[in-house]
């Protein structure tokens, strides 16, 4: 039976902290993959919709694993109507052990997922943390849920980067290149991505 991490999210775009979270998870929890499933959409930003098609953020996940050892991309969320749930996600992957793979940030908002201890249940979560977990915040959610974060705490050297930071600092024409992979800003550049006269 296979370990394999899932990570979700909209990856609008994927950056180097996406990719700096999921190797270390990989290595230090000895995962066999870890799978970048993009949402549709999130069912927690259907008044924020991604910025470009989820075909553009498929060939960016695309070409960002391309290279990089254990991870893969997986689109079963993109063949769904919206909004994409992500337990719904977990249980066609049932057959191998599953781990759902968060930011820290992430981890306290869990409790506003569907069916989240169910989810939890079917993949425990493994979150990569730098400093440690805020207690004021962990101690907000269930008991449950928070049991489960604390179990799944893993430390890292985290990349503080955001995709809204990555995006602002695109349509003002800054340089990216220490935030995403060359191929990526290439095709971000090639199709006029996150400037005011994108092509979707």
């Amino acid at each position: 039976m296979k370990k394999i991490g899932f990570f979700g999210g909209s990856f609008d775009p994927i950056h180097l902290g996406h990719l700096n979270l999921a190797i270390q998870l990989l290595e230090k929890k000895g995962l066999d993959q870890i799978l970048f499933c993009p949402a549709l959409l999130s069912p927690t930003k259907q008044d924020h919709p991604p910025h470009v098609s989820p075909e553009h953020r498929m060939n960016m996940l695309r070409l960002s694993l391309e290279d990089v050892p254990g991870c893969e991309p997986y689109e079963a969320e993109l063949m769904r109507p919206p909004p994409s749930y992500t337990i719904d996600t977990i249980k066609r992957l049932q057959g191998n052990k599953i781990y759902l793979i968060l930011a820290e940030d992430a981890a306290y908002g869990l409790d506003q997922w569907k069916d989240s201890e169910e989810l939890l249940d079917l993949a425990p979560p493994l979150i990569g943390t730098r400093f440690g977990f805020d207690n004021e915040k962990l101690n907000g959610l269930p008991e449950k849920i928070k049991l489960k974060v604390q179990e799944g705490m893993c430390q890292i050297s985290a990349m503080d980067i955001s995709s809204t930071h990555v995006r602002e600092r695109l349509k003002k024409r800054l340089y990216c290149g220490h935030l995403l992979q060359g191929k990526v800003l290439d095709y971000i550049h090639q199709n006029g991505l996150y400037s005011n006269n994108f092509k979707s």
